[in-house]
């Protein structure tokens, strides 16, 4: 089977997370990835980010791309990220 370079779940210390360091990026920075296509993850270079996926959804051009291709992305953890962008952003806000 063809697979995709992403991860499959978040990392521990994932900026999507709802236990992410409160503050840490900041509003604008967190708003400004939120609106990016797509985002690598900080600690896998080389692979597509789990918890832009998932808060993101089609907003994020690589979960079209695997769509587009049938190729599913075993994503996981859904319940770690934030329900909403706005939720993120606030939680991020110095």
């Amino acid at each position: 089977m063809t697979s995709l370079p992403n991860c499959k779940k978040t990392c521990a210390n994932c900026p999507f997370r709802k236990d992410a360091p409160k503050g840490w990026l900041g509003s604008d920075r967190m708003a400004e990835i939120l609106e990016a296509s797509s985002f690598v993850c900080h600690k896998k270079h080389h692979m597509q980010c789990a918890g832009h996926m998932l808060i993101n959804d089609e907003r994020n051009e690589f979960v079209r791309l695997a769509k587009r291709l049938n190729i599913p992305l075993d994503l996981s953890g859904r319940d770690l990220v934030f329900d909403t962008r706005v939720q993120c952003i606030e939680h991020h806000n110095y």
